[in-house]
């Protein structure tokens, strides 16, 4: 049986991020509007310009997702993203602001991204991604915001997790990243932190030219090695410049890409 034209569309409709733009500052909102409308699957559908405002909004109606700056006037975008958290299913946050003190606070209370003013088109589009990607939504047709064939852009922060909260990493902290199992990790010189990223994300998403991926298992910090060593069979190992000096394995199959990257004979 054929089906009717109206149950069709309501099929091929595409699943929509509802959204909630909150900024006391009015060009603020409507640059952060006129960059998210070039996203298909984006709706605004409200703006306030205070937490206690944003609270109204939110009891009378509910949004996938908030960007929230974070300094306002009254109740800050901190605590806001704090009482959300009590919510039932609370919305999801991005925090959008002028200031990168606030990064570790923002990631605690388990925000999706954190965006700093002026926005950054490839940064935007990561959000986009994340936002879609926590809702188990598929990559639209590609629109005037998203170019298809683009490289995804490069990570800024590395989020990983210790005993349920978020812990953004910058690249430079990163001494190696290694899978296991079913885990993958991030080693800083004194600490590991797992990550849901896979290690071909971070391989594709972290600066090529600091990054190098010498074992299927293995991709480290060009800038953290030691030492460089022959090993068996034509591999080389990497003692890390971690507190533990950690040693990596680089395969036979990288021996060259690893020569070429030092100048070695």
């Amino acid at each position: 049986m054929q089906k009717g034209t109206g149950q069709a569309a309501a099929e091929k409709a595409p699943a929509v991020l509802k959204a909630l733009i909150v900024d006391d500052e009015y060009p603020a909102r409507m640059e952060l509007r006129y960059r998210l409308e070039k996203y298909p699957d984006v709706e605004i559908i409200g703006e306030a310009t205070s937490a206690r405002e944003a609270l109204h909004l939110i009891e009378a109606l509910d949004y996938d997702v908030i960007f929230l700056d974070v300094q306002m006037p009254g109740v800050n975008g901190i605590e806001l993203a704090r009482q959300l958290r009590g919510r039932e299913v609370p919305p999801r946050i991005v925090f959008v602001t002028a200031y990168e003190n606030y990064a570790v606070p923002a990631f605690e209370m388990r925000a999706v991204d954190y965006l700093l003013k002026p926005i950054d088109d490839e940064r935007l589009a990561e959000t986009i991604q994340r936002l879609r990607e926590a809702r188990g939504l598929a990559r639209p047709e590609p629109g005037e915001g998203e170019r298809e064939g683009r490289r995804s852009p490069t990570l800024t922060w590395v989020l990983c997790e210790r005993d349920e909260r978020q812990i953004p990493v910058a690249p430079n902290e990163i001494v190696y990243i290694f899978s296991e199992g079913y885990n993958v990790y991030v080693q800083t010189h004194s600490e590991r932190l797992v990550t849901r990223y896979t290690l071909q994300e971070l391989t594709e998403r972290l600066p090529s030219d600091q990054f190098f991926r010498c074992h299927r298992s293995y991709l480290v910090n060009i800038y953290q090695i030691r030492e460089i060593s022959p090993y068996f069979n034509g591999a080389y190992l990497l003692r890390m410049k971690d507190k533990n000096h950690s040693e990596v394995l680089v395969s036979r199959s990288n021996v060259k890409k690893l020569k070429e990257l030092f100048a070695m004979d």
